[in-house]
């Protein structure tokens, strides 16, 4: 995926980032757009904001199509964000799940069976 960074947070980072997602919740329950809602975030250091916007993104995805059913298009529309977004996030999301997928297996079988890594 072009430009496809993953990040796991340290403690600290993880503590903003669930404040700031919670606020972003927050401000699209009052009518804001996500971007809109983004914005209101205060973050400052730039790199972490972004990954917190975009992990917010992945979050909202999560909950409007998967659990909730909704067409990405619908989502798009909903968030006020364009459809390619939606979906270049969707396919973000995809390689994060693989990824923690993959290292929580690696955790879980070192030591383990033959094949293991």
């Amino acid at each position: 995926m072009k430009n496809f960074k993953y990040k796991e947070y340290t403690a600290e980072e993880r503590t903003i980032c669930y404040e700031a997602i919670a606020k972003v919740r927050e401000c699209l329950k009052n009518g804001l757009n996500f971007n809109e809602a983004c914005m209101s975030v205060s973050v400052d250091d730039a790199e972490l904001k972004r990954f917190i916007v975009d992990d917010a993104l992945k979050i909202m995805i999560a909950e409007m199509h998967y659990a909730g059913g909704m067409e990405l298009t619908q989502v798009a529309g909903e968030l006020k964000v364009p459809v390619s977004k939606i979906k270049s996030a969707n396919m973000e999301m995809i390689e994060d799940v693989k990824i923690s997928a993959a290292k929580t297996y690696k955790q879980s079988t070192q030591g383990g069976p033959a094949g293991s890594a």
